[in-house]
């Protein structure tokens, strides 16, 4: 497997969803700043339902990138992004435990390998249909 490949496939997608996903947080807070409060928590049920399905769906797509760079293995190319996002949702959950209710933090972390697994099987599914 071409490591350096790997790696360029993996970071990209990487960036690529931490960009999506600071910027839409960032437009958010500017354009609606009242779903924040003075500590900068959000309660609001339906906007943090929101925030995680465009999480959900940047992270997919950052793991389809991912796979669909690598050299060779897009499933686990896409698996290994999910990890590495895994442990920075961790690190971040630990760090901002107070600016979400805990229902928020539990869910984020638990859609992350599946929009891991999400990403890597459309490219896997369209390489075989692409093969058609």
């Amino acid at each position: 497997m071409n490591k350096h490949r790997s790696a360029v496939a993996i970071v990209t997608g990487f960036l690529v969803i931490g960009a999506l996903a600071f910027g839409t947080d960032a437009l958010l807070h500017e354009l609606v700043p009242r779903i924040y409060d003075a500590a900068g928590r959000v309660e609001s049920a339906p906007w943090l339902l929101l925030i995680l399905a465009y999480v959900f769906v940047y992270a997919t797509f950052g793991c389809w990138l991912a796979a669909r760079l690598a050299p060779e293995r897009p499933m686990w190319h896409a698996l290994v992004l999910g990890v590495l996002g895994l442990l920075f949702n961790l690190a971040g959950t630990a760090a901002g435990w107070g600016t979400a209710p805990a229902w928020y933090h539990i869910v984020a972390i638990a859609t992350v390998m599946p929009a891991a697994w999400l990403g890597g099987w459309l490219r896997v599914r369209g390489t075989r249909d692409s093969a058609r």
